[in-house]
């Protein structure tokens, strides 16, 4: 009986060992490619037990192209031979093709490889040595796949990794060694996957150099806040869950609209904060705010914003929809301001006579009762407004006896050719 029990577990390796083998895929020699000049075509290979393999004769006219798109083809598995046979690529573009696999050894001969799209396939899963021998790589695109895991070691190999998209796929958790030894990387794009949080070390070796970071549209509930030490655009809008930001970096712009924030407190240096369409925001602290040149807080909650005393560098700022800012709009300090929306109502009437202070002012939006006025000074082709039918008497009836600045220009919204100028109010 244990005999035949041994007999049976031999058995049982045996055909798994034949299962591992037949699962390699076969080659099958591609004997044509429809291309047009570097963009080819057609390629039918969906079964995953065989993989295209590029021939020296199918790939001669493709030899004078740095760049090599593979389009609308139907391709279980990455073809072989590919850099082999054109080892002087650059660039390499598999665009919805229905890849599924990608084999380590398809990379082999790819010396001159920089820049590595795969967007917009079926991917979900590369083993970790996936990318081992794509070491002069500096872009790489996984976008638009079905990738949910990624080995903690899978990206270690490219040391001159500048920027990396993983957006629309479906990972939900990422290690804290993902990006490790990655000194060259600047851009990472995390959008619209399923992430809850992010790990405090994810991004120890960019603290000095990291440009952007995006991660919008995911589940996320918490960042760390000594994540960052610097970052010039910083995305975490379109993440319902997170409801307190609290971050010491500095950040030249932050987007962080349409969340669930309740709380926003910014330590470091800061430069344009957009933080729009947070309906529960009641809190936001700037600890820098006469370094911040940019402030987007429409409907908000908030009703105190004391630090715009002092931001004097301000030069755009939205305060639209805020219906309980009882200290509107303190921004004398503000000459520099160019652009200014906010919603007027009886709480801030007495901080109309501002208006005058602001020499430089060239946009100014109103909302009033449900109606919207646009004001432009200076119009040039950045500014085009969808509004008709105004006048200086409506902007004089919400600002009472308070002169405007000079050349304060009103724009209607005409039809091309309309031989009317703009209306001119304001003192001479």
């Amino acid at each position: 009986m244990l005999m035949l029990n041994y007999l049976n577990y031999i058995l049982i390796v045996f055909i798994g060992l034949a299962i591992c083998v037949s699962t390699k895929p076969e080659e099958v020699a591609v004997d044509y490619l429809d291309c047009r000049e570097n963009t080819c075509t057609k390629l039918d290979y969906p079964l995953p037990s065989e993989v295209a393999i590029f021939t020296e004769k199918v790939t001669k006219d493709l030899r004078d192209y740095e760049s090599l798109i593979l389009h609308s083809s139907n391709l279980a598995n990455l073809p072989r031979k590919i850099f082999l046979n054109l080892p002087q690529l650059v660039e390499l573009d598999v665009l919805e093709c229905d890849l599924q696999r990608i084999e380590r050894e398809c990379f082999k001969g790819s010396k001159n490889l920089k820049r590595l799209n795969l967007g917009g396939n079926s991917l979900r899963v590369l083993d970790s040595n996936t990318f081992e021998l794509v070491t002069q790589l500096e872009e790489l695109n996984l976008s638009d796949n079905q990738l949910e895991d990624l080995a903690s070691t899978i990206f270690l190999p490219l040391k001159k990794l500048q920027k990396i998209n993983l957006s629309n796929n479906q990972i939900k958790a990422i290690s804290p060694y993902t990006f490790s030894q990655l000194g060259s990387l600047k851009s990472i794009n995390l959008d619209s996957n399923q992430l809850r949080e992010l790990p405090v070390e994810l991004f120890r070796d960019q603290q000095k150099h990291l440009t952007q970071f995006s991660a919008r549209s995911n589940q996320l509930e918490r960042i760390p806040s000594n994540i960052f030490s610097e970052v010039e655009l910083l995305i975490l809008s379109f993440n319902p869950e997170l409801k307190r930001l609290h971050l010491t970096a500095n950040i030249d712009e932050l987007q962080a609209t349409n969340c669930g924030l309740e709380s926003v407190k910014l330590d470091g240096r800061v430069i344009g904060v957009q933080l729009e369409d947070n309906l529960k925001l009641k809190e936001l602290k700037i600890a820098h705010p006469e370094d911040l040149e940019q402030l987007y807080v429409a409907n908000t909650n908030l009703t105190r914003l004391d630090f715009l005393s002092k931001a004097s560098k301000l030069v755009d700022l939205d305060l639209t929809g805020i219906e309980n800012l009882s200290d509107l709009p303190k921004i004398s300090s503000a000459r520099g301001l160019e652009r200014l929306s906010f919603t007027y109502d009886n709480m801030t009437a007495d901080h109309m006579d501002m208006l005058p202070q602001l020499k430089d002012l060239n946009y100014l939006e109103i909302t009033h009762d449900k109606v919207r006025e646009i004001y432009i000074k200076d119009l040039d082709e950045d500014f085009f407004v969808e509004e008709a039918e105004l006048n200086c008497g409506q902007l004089a009836d919400l600002l009472e006896f308070v002169e405007l600045p000079k050349d304060t220009t009103i724009l209607e919204d005409r039809l091309v050719g309309d031989p009317r100028g703009p209306l001119r109010c304001g003192t001479a």
